[in-house]
């Protein structure tokens, strides 16, 4: 027992020392790292700051109903315009543009660029469709009853719509990557190949649900039983007459 304890504690120390040794090196290849894409990582935690921000800021206007203000709404919707406009006025001549219309990349992007490239354009997208949101929480800000469900419907069709989008705004960007001729024709169709059907796949329900939800918005609300007929309709009226007779003795 004491043999196997000793080599225990044998091995932790050769790990803590190994650690110690490699944290030097591994801190200084971070550095270098963040420095080389110092203005991609600015970019990132920059947007994910906004969209964290704009969504707790469009839930709260959305648990209002009612008490919504008008101004708050008109503001925050000209402020997310101006703020997705202007990060794709600022790559205007990077590869952000085409994947948004589903197509790849006119070069091979380097494997940090593709990242950047699909971080980006999932922000920016789910921004988008927080103008969208805004826009009919402006439209549905004092209505009740059946409008106030037609919004709710409304906001799921525009949600499982962004969920099908956001699937497969990678796909452009990875096709590109993985169709790299440098690798051999074989290799990289058959990594594409793998990459398309595994996307495919993943996609499935997000289309189902998407249809669902543009289904149900189509549909007009439902009505359960039958409609009474003019007989049902008299007798149920003098029914009540009678009653309100007998209520009055």
């Amino acid at each position: 027992v004491d043999s196997s304890s000793s080599y225990q504690r044998y091995d932790i120390q050769q790990v803590a020392r190994w650690v110690e040794q490699i944290l030097p090196f591994t801190l200084l290849l971070l550095v270098v790292f963040i420095r080389q894409h110092l203005q991609g990582f600015f970019v990132t935690i920059w947007i994910a700051a906004v969209m964290f921000k704009s969504n707790d800021i469009l839930r709260k206007q959305t648990a209002l109903k009612g008490e919504r203000k008008m101004l708050i709404l008109v503001g925050i919707t000209i402020l997310f315009v101006v703020h997705v406009s202007g990060v794709y006025w600022c790559y205007k001549n990077g590869d952000l543009i085409r994947p948004l219309v589903m197509l790849p990349p006119k070069e091979i992007p380097p494997f940090w660029h593709a990242i950047f490239v699909i971080l980006v354009n999932d922000t920016m997208v789910r921004q988008t469709a927080m103008i969208v949101k805004c826009i009919l929480l402006m439209y549905y800000r004092n209505t009740k009853g059946r409008s106030y469900r037609r919004q709710g419907q409304m906001l799921t069709l525009v949600e499982y719509f962004l969920l099908l989008y956001r699937a497969l705004l990678p796909a452009p960007v990875w096709y590109r990557f993985f169709l790299n001729k440098e690798y051999g024709s074989l290799f990289s169709s058959l990594t594409t190949g793998l990459y398309l059907t595994f996307k495919l796949t993943s996609v499935v329900e997000k289309i189902q649900s998407f249809f669902t939800s543009l289904r149900a918005l189509s549909h007009k609300d439902f009505h359960y039983g039958s409609y009474a007929t003019s007989e049902q309709v008299i007798l149920y009226a003098l029914y009540t007459k009678k009653l309100l007779a007998a209520t009055c003795y």
